[in-house]
């Protein structure tokens, strides 16, 4: 399997080249454009409670598409949902931790799974759940806004809004910024503090800041 990423930062593609008999995963809608070789199979990865469970918690759809090669290789192309990044990262028998929706493709020998983020999860205001992406094989997961990786060695902060991925050798706490004056003044709200060793995902824009502008400027379009 080779690929090629398209488009970074703003609006990414990736385009993977298949060996004949090679397969990739992807979640359903996330396909842009195909050869004509390319036999798709749908169906509910990991059954239907793990199906639904995945859906529910970790808002990926319930019915995920395997992509096959068949008499050559082929080409297939795919797209995240929403403006933002793709990142590539090789899984050699080891684990990431994805938040809500942000899996796009991978190798079909990945077993993705939803992970409970604990009680501390429920005051972060990023839910409950995340995704638990584990084994050996392609990983293709995407953002809003841009992606960065940072390599942690004892303890980091970041809001809760811009947190994509991370390693599972890092532990997290929940956290306000500063005292009650900060937490509902500063625009700032929720943090996460990350300790330990590992790599983190950061994107460079907020899903809710950016709702919260989004309605600002439309109500002000409805008053013109």
């Amino acid at each position: 399997m080779k690929h090629e990423l398209i488009g970074k930062p703003d609006f990414p593609v990736v385009k993977i080249t298949l060996n004949d008999g090679e397969c990739i995963v992807a979640e359903a809608g996330a396909m842009v454009s195909m050869t004509s070789n390319i036999a798709i199979e749908t169906s509910a990865r990991g059954g239907v409670m793990g199906s639904l469970k995945r859906m529910v918690f970790s808002g990926e759809s319930f019915f995920q598409n395997k992509f096959t090669a068949n008499g050559g290789s082929g080409e297939i192309i795919f797209a995240p949902e929403t403006m933002g990044d793709l990142h590539f990262r090789e899984l050699k028998n080891e684990a990431l931790i994805l938040s809500r929706g942000a899996y796009v493709c991978g190798s079909p020998d990945l077993k993705i799974e939803s992970k409970w983020g604990g009680f501390k999860s429920l005051f972060g205001g990023e839910g409950l759940m995340f995704q638990k992406i584990e084994g050996t094989g392609s990983l293709f997961f995407s953002s809003f806004g841009a992606i960065e990786e940072i390599v942690i060695n004892g303890e980091y902060v970041i809001d809760n809004g811009h947190i994509v991925g991370f390693e599972p050798s890092l532990d997290f706490s929940i956290e306000k910024v500063g005292g009650l004056k900060s937490l509902f003044l500063s625009g700032e709200g929720f943090v996460c503090r990350f300790k330990g060793h590992g790599k983190a995902y950061i994107q460079t824009r907020n899903h809710s800041s950016f709702a919260v502008w989004a309605d600002g400027w439309r109500k002000v379009e409805s008053r013109q």
